[in-house]
């Protein structure tokens, strides 16, 4: 028997909107008790306000210079300088830096490096060129002819906008700046219709890096029936591209307006599209497992990007769990049912414009809200632990430091307790990274470290500092300091600059924190 919490957060409440009216609450005793503030002034999405709201019972905050919040959701990117003023107990829901994986162009790159060094390993995504720069290659292409079709997309788009087909060299602008890619022209077909799988993974952390995915996501069909590409048929999109928000003009578009049955439109859930294939003999389970490599080895081209942004801006973050970010990978199934990468959204829409997508996309984001421990005991266990630090740092007057060996010892205690939390809150959620042997990855993060090296000069310091050490002896000592100038300093400065704010910023707002609560406490007092 479900409780009247329970039953009231399973209930369809798909209105097509969402009112938020904060004087309205069932519950009189959220009115008095203290609880979380949720920022959501800039996302657009009215599901997210209302898992908020309605689900976890949180404040909404829409003042964007507000820094009371406990979790900030936003539509668009996060600026490092944002990370960098946050609070320890604070989450956001993006990654700086996220663009290397979310644009086409970055990624179409960075996946190719990857291939070039890794040929077995990376072959799940099409062959792309990056126009201009790579057309004379791609040119090259077209003269071999083993290749005969080619999609063309602009680097920035989203929702098909701008996307089209060539079989001819002449039909594209060699100046204008596009991700070309050969275009995969056998798909597994499910009643003669193309289709392609919107799956969300989560990246909770960088260092190490912790990814889940969701085990339902959503299925979206082209609405003509498919035939190979020919010169007679290039621009029929409602064929040969599968988004959604193309195929639902097309009056041929069937939507699912019944929660109940998830296999039935052009728009359907995976669990009912995989659980129909499995019935069939089809081995769904190795699926989800070359899927899930696939997505293990996207993230590892970028983790050393994503993870330089995060401990420039929170060098001191143990926890490693100041944000996340919910990503919408586009895949591809082959006639054999092998998975290839199209494209990861870092702002996958969270429109509901079916009962079938409320119901999906709700859970998820209450689920990844749960899995990222964001509640009010975390919360003051994060702030009791900082104050104690800070106190302690108030009456020496100095930072204490620490070894490596402390420092490591502190990552690996945290970890722990994300860990045993995370393992007892998955939700719909299976952990797929860290490994208990993930070595078969750490070379590919070595060699996108390396990558990232080479683009930042970093490898020319390292050179630097072992020439001089290759030097005898006096004349290290003599060089020695110039190491410590130019080098040490350069790469720490940031760094303490950093800590520094951090530092300062926290006593205030502990200070502030603090304030907050005997107002409060008064308040409850007095009602």
């Amino acid at each position: 028997m479900l409780s009247k919490k329970q039953q009231k957060e399973s209930e369809s409440i798909f209105k097509g909107y969402f009112n938020d009216n904060s004087d309205e609450d069932d519950d009189d005793k959220s009115k008095r008790k203290q609880n979380l503030i949720m920022n959501v002034q800039d996302t657009k999405y009215d599901v997210v306000k209302l898992v908020g709201k309605k689900i976890f019972k949180w404040k909404l905050q829409y003042e964007i210079d507000g820094n009371t919040w406990d979790i900030f959701w936003t539509d668009g990117t996060v600026q490092s300088e944002t990370l960098g003023k946050m609070q320890s107990h604070q989450k956001i829901n993006h990654f700086p830096g996220m663009f290397s994986l979310a644009r086409k162009n970055h990624l179409g790159k960075n996946l190719m490096k990857m291939r070039k060094e890794f040929p077995f390993d990376f072959k799940f995504f099409p062959q792309t060129w990056l126009l201009p720069c790579e057309y004379g290659d791609l040119r090259n292409q077209f003269i071999k002819g083993k290749t005969k079709t080619f999609i063309v997309k602009p680097q920035a788009s989203c929702q098909g906008r701008g996307i089209f087909l060539i079989r001819n060299i002449n039909d594209v602008d060699p100046n204008d700046h596009y991700v070309v890619q050969q275009y995969l022209h056998r798909p597994f077909l499910i009643d003669g219709l193309k289709f392609d799988l919107r799956v969300y993974v989560l990246l909770a952390g960088t260092d190490p890096m912790r990814i889940y995915v969701y085990q339902d996501g959503l299925v979206r069909f082209a609405t003509q029936p498919y035939i190979q590409p020919q010169d007679n048929n290039l621009n029929d999109v409602f064929m040969h591209l599968t988004n959604y928000a193309i195929n639902k003009e097309n009056p041929n578009f069937i939507f699912n307006n019944d929660n109940s049955k998830m296999d039935v439109g052009h728009k359907r859930s995976i669990k009912s599209v995989f659980g129909k294939l499995e019935e069939e003999g089809y081995n769904i389970s190795q699926l989800w497992q070359d899927m899930y490599k696939l997505f293990i080895k996207t993230f590892c081209t970028v983790q050393p990007i994503l993870n330089h942004h995060y401990k420039s801006c929170q060098p001191d973050n143990y926890a490693n769990n100041m944000c996340f970010e919910i990503l919408g990978f586009d895949i591809f199934l082959d006639h054999k049912l092998q998975p290839f990468l199209l494209e990861v959204n870092h702002t996958p829409s969270f429109s509901t414009d079916t009962p079938l997508d409320l119901l999906i996309k709700k859970n998820l984001i209450r689920d990844t809200l749960i899995l990222m421990n964001v509640n009010l005991k975390a919360k003051e266990q994060t702030l009791n632990s900082r104050k104690e630090q800070l106190q302690s740092r108030l009456l020496t007057g100095k930072k204490q430091k620490i070894t490596q060996e402390d420092k490591q010892a502190l990552i690996q205690k945290c970890q722990k307790i994300r860990d045993e939390y995370e393992n007892s809150n998955l939700g719909d959620f299976i952990k797929i990274y860290p490994l208990q042997d993930s070595g078969e990855y750490n070379r590919f993060i070595q060699f996108a470290s390396q990558l990232q090296d080479n683009m930042t000069g970093a490898n020319i310091k390292r050179n630097q500092k072992k020439n001089f050490n290759d030097l005898p002896t006096n004349n290290q000592q003599t060089g020695q300091s110039m190491i410590n100038s130019q080098i040490y300093q350069r790469l720490t400065k940031n760094k303490d600059r950093q800590t520094q704010l951090n530092q300062e910023l926290e006593i205030q707002n502990s200070n502030n924190q603090t304030i907050i609560q005997n107002q409060m406490k008064r308040q409850v007092y007095l009602c």
